[in-house]
Order: structure tokens, then sequence, then C-alpha cells
């Protein structure tokens, strides 16, 4: 259920992601990401999040950082004054230069 600010609920998020909702728990517990609450709790992500969770999934699963290398990367990112879709865009186009191992 997407609301008239285009927040989306977390199940929502872990569907077009393909990936469970605790994982998104987890990564909010890392302090990865920081969705806002409703009146209710409920968490709510924007299309900011949903990009940084893709940042995420992206970094642990294809390049093989654990959440520890996640966060050194996004305070680099931080430091860099790189948006989400700009270091995301980053990490596709270089892919194949990081040496991933599987």
């Amino acid at each position: 259920m997407k609301n008239k600010d285009n927040l989306f609920l977390i199940g929502e998020v872990a569907k077009k992601l393909g990936i469970h909702d605790q994982t998104i728990r987890m990564y909010e517990r890392k302090h990865l990401i920081k969705p806002q609450r409703s009146e209710n709790n409920t968490r709510l992500f924007s299309k900011n999040d949903v990009t940084k969770i893709t940042t995420i999934i992206t970094l642990t699963q294809e390049i093989g950082l654990n959440l520890s290398g996640v966060k050194i990367v996004f305070s680099l990112v931080k430091k860099l004054k790189m948006s989400d879709d700009e270091f995301l865009d980053f990490i596709y186009d270089h892919k194949n230069e990081f040496n991933v191992q599987g």
C-alpha cells in the first residue's frame, strides 16, 4: 500500500527487492537505514530508502562485503558527497574491477 507521500510499507519493499522483511529490519538495527515512522510506528520507506537497500544488497551479495564494510563504504560516500543513485551507478559501472571471489 503506497500512501500519498510515495512511501512504501516494509512488505512492499521486501517483495520488490526479493528479500525478507527481517533483512530490512536488520539493516535498520545496524543503522544502515533509517525509515520514517507513521503515527502508529509503522516503518515507511521512501524511494531513497529503497535505493539505499538496493545498494546494501549489491555490496553484500554481489561484491562480497559484510555489513561493517558497508558502513565504512557509506561513510566514504557521504564524505565524497555522492548521492545514493550516483554511488549505485558507480558500483554497477565498476563492478567487474572489484575482485569478486566466488
